[in-house]
C-alpha cells in the first residue's frame, strides 16, 4: 500500500494531557484567527474574501447564481437543504457547496466585529483541520452582503466532495446486514475518538460526517463546520450527548453494536463511563429515516 492509501490504525485512548496539548494546538491559531490566509475584494454591493489560488471574481460569481442575479448560463443551482445549495460554475464544470449564514440579531454583528461569526468558525476550521490530519472540505471563498432591507447575510463556499454519501444514510442502507453495520459502527467510533483526541468537538455531529469510498478505503469527513469548539472540554456530558446523537441517526442498535462502538471509542467495554455509553446508545429513541 503506497504512503498515499496510509489509513490510521487503531486509535487508543490519550491522556489528558496530550489531548490539552492537541486542543491548544488547534485552538490557538483558531481564535487567534492566524493560518487561513485571503484575498479579499470589496464590490459595489458586497465584501468577499477568496481562499489563497482563488479568484475574488469567482466567489462573486456564486454568489450571483445563488441569488439569481447571474445568466442561468453560468452555472446551475441545486438546492439541497435549508439555505444550502450547490453551483456548478459553467466555465469550468466545477461544483461548490454554497451556504447562508443569515443574521437576525445584534450578537451577530458583535460576533463579526470580533471575528468570531459561524462563517469566521467555519472559514479557519476549513483551513486547519487538514492541518491536523482530519478531513474536510477546502474553503473557497466567502462573501458579505447587506441586503435592501438593512438585514447582513454572510455566505461561504467550499469544495464538494465528490462521491460522498452522509454516514448516517450508509449506515441505514445496510441495515439487516448486522456484520456490515458493526465494521461501520466500529469506523466511526474509531475517528471520533481520533477527532476527540485531536482537539476536535462539534456540537451537532452525525448528520455532518459524510464518507467515500476509496482505493485506501473508507473517508471519513467532518462538515459544517461552524459549530466548532476546539477549545471546549470533553466532559462526560458532551461526549454522552454525541453518543445520543450518533444513536439517533444510527437507528436501534443491538447489544453486539453498542459493544463494538464502546470498545472502538474507549479500547475496553469495562468500566463507569463505558456503561454510561452503553446505556445512552441503547436507549435513546431513533429519529425517523431522512
Amino acid at each position: 500500500m503506497s504512503a498515499q492509501c496510509e489509513q490510521p490504525g487503531p486509535v487508543l485512548p490519550r491522556s489528558v494531557a496530550a489531548r490539552l496539548l492537541a486542543q491548544a494546538r488547534l485552538s490557538l491559531p483558531f481564535y487567534l484567527g492566524v493560518g487561513a490566509p485571503a484575498v479579499r475584494r470589496a464590490y459595489a454591493d458586497c465584501r468577499v474574501r477568496a481562499a489563497a489560488g482563488r479568484e475574488p471574481e469567482l466567489v462573486r460569481e456564486l454568489l450571483d447564481l445563488y441569488r439569481a442575479m447571474a445568466d442561468p448560463g453560468a452555472g446551475s443551482v441545486e438546492t439541497i437543504n435549508f439555505r444550502c445549495a450547490v453551483i456548478t460554475v459553467a466555465e469550468s464544470g466545477e461544483r461548490v457547496f454554497f451556504k447562508e449564514f443569515p443574521r437576525h440579531h445584534l450578537l451577530h454583528d458583535v460576533e463579526r466585529v470580533l471575528r468570531c461569526s459561524r462563517v469566521d468558525r467555519a472559514w479557519r476550521a476549513a483551513h486547519l483541520l487538514p492541518r491536523v490530519g482530519i478531513r474536510t472540505p477546502r474553503a473557497v471563498g466567502a462573501a458579505f452582503v447587506r441586503l435592501d432591507d438593512g438585514r447582513a447575510v454572510e455566505y461561504l463556499a467550499t469544495e464538494w466532495v465528490d462521491g460522498a454519501l452522509p454516514y448516517h444514510v450508509r449506515l441505514r442502507r445496510v441495515t439487516g446486514d448486522r456484520e456490515a453495520r458493526v465494521a461501520l459502527l466500529r469506523e466511526f467510533a474509531g475517528h471520533l475518538r481520533l477527532w476527540h483526541d485531536r482537539g476536535v468537538y462539534l456540537r451537532d455531529l452525525v448528520k455532518n460526517v459524510l464518507t467515500r469510498e476509496s482505493e485506501c478505503g473508507l473517508e471519513f469527513w467532518l462538515t459544517d463546520l461552524d459549530q466548532l469548539h476546539p477549545a471546549r472540554r470533553l466532559t462526560s456530558g458532551r461526549l454522552l450527548h454525541q453518543m445520543r446523537q450518533f444513536a439517533r441517526w444510527a437507528g436501534p442498535l443491538a447489544e453486539e453494536e453498542a459493544n463494538a462502538t464502546v470498545v472502538s471509542y474507549l479500547g475496553d467495554a469495562r468500566g463507569r463511563m463505558a456503561g454510561m455509553i452503553k446505556e445512552a446508545l441503547l436507549t435513546t429513541v431513533p429519529a425517523s429515516p431522512a
